[in-house]
């Protein structure tokens, strides 16, 4: 799809917010009990002063556990919740983030998993968040990580070849059952290797990741770039058809020959596109061909001058497999 995936989503404990009420630090302990008794959900209750920040908290086994001995009712219900509650509640900002709070909980003590802490917007009580949903948490941010990782460029946050495959393999069973077709576009750089060799990797690095950026911004909605490796993009385009694919083209190549300005001693203007267009299913039955076509298809691009775009045809299928950057 159009569009770049964050390489690093910080994840606060804001997503994990629970509203539970919280009770001022007059409230009697027989209120907060009865406040417990009437939500059998309510596993720790935050206290708050007249300002409305966090000053305590209450867990609910503790307050029953105290209540359940003789004469405690008697001795201490009507005394302000203050006297009972944990002064030292564990307190996050809720723009903290959740790899923050885990390590604040280890430190001071696993039994905070159970009771949970409390979440402030500008030292105010916002709402509380537990254990068992920072876990939660986590794990899925892990396992999104793992996922971006196994599918996404690391450098320019593009659909990996990966990906591309996956959603080609969409594509196709989608195409096949409405006969729209799909265009490919297999783009290579002109000129990029002495930019890399000239400037060193890290601006060609650079370079790169604005490469992604232009054609990102070049493509339409719903179309899909992914960068194979080194300087070879793809995009695919869904329901397409030539006309439109040498639109893109077009449009590509002039976006990929516009100067780079990467903080060099002068802006770059050596590099250009080479172009190789293949569509489904008119020059290929597969995935494999398909690439293969639009390969062949951006070699005769580059052999022909490079900075334009060619269509695949059988004639040209065999004739141009040198090349480079």
């Amino acid at each position: 799809m159009k569009e770049e995936i964050p390489n690093d989503i910080k994840v606060t404990v804001e997503s994990m917010l629970r509203e539970v009420p919280a009770v001022k630090e007059d409230t009697s302990s027989n209120s907060v009990l009865a406040l417990f008794h009437q939500d059998k959900q309510l596993y720790s209750l935050p206290v708050v002063n007249e300002k409305h920040k966090p000053v305590g908290m209450v867990v609910r086994q503790e307050i029953t556990e105290t209540f359940s001995k003789p004469y405690i009712k008697e001795l201490v219900g009507d005394k302000p919740i203050s006297s009972m509650m944990n002064r030292n509640p564990i307190i996050v900002d809720h723009n903290t983030a959740i790899e923050d709070v885990a390590r604040i909980i280890l430190d001071a003590g696993i039994q905070y998993m159970v009771s949970g802490f409390i979440i402030t917007r500008d030292a105010k009580y916002l709402g509380m968040g537990n254990g068992y949903d920072l876990i939660n948490e986590i794990i899925n941010h892990r396992q999104k990580h793992l996922f971006d990782l196994a599918h996404f460029d690391q450098l320019t946050n593009l659909p990996n070849r990966t990906l591309l495959l996956d959603r080609l393999a969409q594509a196709i069973s989608i195409s096949s059952r409405t006969n729209r077709k799909i265009s490919l576009l297999f783009i290579d750089l002109d000129g990029f290797k002495l930019v890399n060799d000239t400037y060193g990797h890290d601006v060609g690095d650079r370079l790169l990741i604005e490469v992604g950026k232009r054609l990102l911004s070049s493509i339409r909605e719903g179309d899909t770039v992914a960068r194979l490796g080194g300087d070879e993009f793809v995009v695919t385009m869904l329901e397409s058809n030539l006309p439109l694919a040498i639109i893109v083209a077009k449009r590509i190549l002039e976006s990929l020959k516009l100067p780079y300005d990467l903080g060099v001693d002068e802006a770059i203007t050596s590099i250009s596109g080479s172009i190789g267009i293949a569509e489904y299913p008119d020059h290929a039955r597969n995935i494999e061909d398909l690439l293969s076509a639009a390969d062949k298809a951006m070699y005769a691009a580059k052999n022909q001058g490079k900075n334009q775009f060619t269509i695949f045809s059988p004639e040209n299928h065999d004739q141009f497999m040198g090349g480079g950057s």
